[in-house]
């Protein structure tokens, strides 16, 4: 990693490198060709880059830029900007790359070596080609930036997710236009970015306004700071403050989710229970797979039999294959019932004659499908 300390700190990525390489060789097929596109692409995306940081100054903000992977990224820290200031950094991101263009463009009026003026040419092309693109409006490009700020602004949390639907639909019209043209490599890279809109929309669902507002996000990143320092008190009493200022959306679920897995560790098994199912519809992984063992408990037999399948696939084991044939059997479905004992049985050494003789097996004890599975198991 290559760090260049100043008023805008600038961090260069090795691996920004290797993909400039690749681009260089893809486009000239030379070793000369791509040192030349390893410059220019080094200038074009630090003077880009240089249009965001210099504008976010200029707003009292505190920038950094990163050359990573697949470009750049600035960002930034103060003052919570106004929309129109957060439009105005953006926009002058490619901006700077058409200022580019425009330099390259004017050199080229004079007569240089052959080797500048290829330079240079590429610079003029390649810097117009990029800011047009990247004004797409797509995230993460900054047209897609351009769009969510300007509907986000005019509609609210409507307006965001607004922005990712539309996003999601023209990157992938985008994406299948590269391919129908074989350029396969930008035809990939937007079909991944109609991927990550779309997958974002799908999750935006539950995107509150509290979900964007600074304030909230500050605190969430103070409760989980606390909870990687091992403040544990101090992050409880942190994502309890965040549920009680939001009361719904992502910050809420996360924040209940923690407070959730608090109480559990802390053997207060019911008060866990109690958090996370009014969320059970949007709990992922670990805490879904937590509420399936505490519905257990619970007796809570309807929501073990939803939760079945999908916590059996996050977590194979035989505990929740047990808890599964036992809700089913109280609901005096034999042939699930049976087939989850079966799995409960392979997946580890089982005494099946004890758990027939618990009490959520004997009304079904004598269910012909239920039957069918017991014998085999024999």
């Amino acid at each position: 990693m290559i760090r260049i300390p100043g008023k805008i700190p600038i961090s260069i990525h090795p691996v920004f490198w290797v993909l400039a390489a690749v681009i260089g060789w893809l486009n000239s097929t030379s070793l000369l060709g791509g040192v030349i596109w390893i410059w220019i692409i080094f200038v074009s995306v630090l003077f880009h880059e240089f249009g965001h940081a210099l504008t976010a100054v200029l707003f009292r903000q505190s920038a950094k830029i990163q050359l990573v992977a697949l470009g750049g990224l600035t960002s930034y820290e103060g003052p919570k900007l106004k929309f129109w200031q957060q439009f105005i950094v953006v926009f002058n991101g490619p901006l700077f790359g058409i200022i580019l263009a425009l330099i390259a463009t004017f050199l080229l009026q004079i007569q240089w070596p052959h080797l500048v003026m290829v330079t240079l040419k590429i610079t003029q092309v390649a810097n117009i080609f990029w800011s047009v693109v990247n004004l797409f409006p797509v995230l993460p490009l900054d047209g897609g930036q351009l769009l969510r700020i300007v509907l986000e602004a005019s509609f609210g949390i409507k307006g965001y997710k607004a922005s990712l639907l539309s996003g999601a639909i023209f990157a992938g019209l985008v994406a299948v236009g590269f391919f129908l043209f074989q350029a396969y490599l930008a035809g990939a890279f937007f079909f991944l970015f109609a991927f990550q809109s779309f997958e974002l929309w799908q999750k935006s669902s539950s995107l509150t306004a509290q979900d964007r507002q600074e304030e909230m996000q500050k605190l969430m990143e103070q409760a989980e700071a606390a909870l990687q320092e091992g403040r544990k008190s101090d992050a409880d009493k942190l994502f309890t403050a965040v549920r009680e200022k939001t009361k719904e959306g992502l910050f809420y679920q996360a924040a209940t989710q923690y407070l959730a897995f608090s109480q559990f560790q802390a053997g207060h098994r019911e008060e866990a229970y109690q958090l996370l199912l009014p969320i059970a519809e949007h709990l992922l992984g670990e805490a879904k797979v937590l509420l399936h063992s505490l519905a257990s408990e619970q007796k809570n037999w309807p929501l073990v039999i939803k939760l079945s399948t999908e916590c059996y696939q996050l977590m194979p084991t035989q505990e929740i294959a047990l808890n599964n044939a036992r809700a089913f059997a109280y609901r005096f479905l034999g042939k699930p019932a049976g087939g989850w004992l079966q799995t409960a049985y392979v997946a580890a050494p089982l005494n099946v004659e004890k758990v027939l003789n618990e009490e959520s097996f004997q009304g079904i004890k004598q269910d012909p499908d239920f039957q069918h599975f017991v014998k085999q198991l024999k």
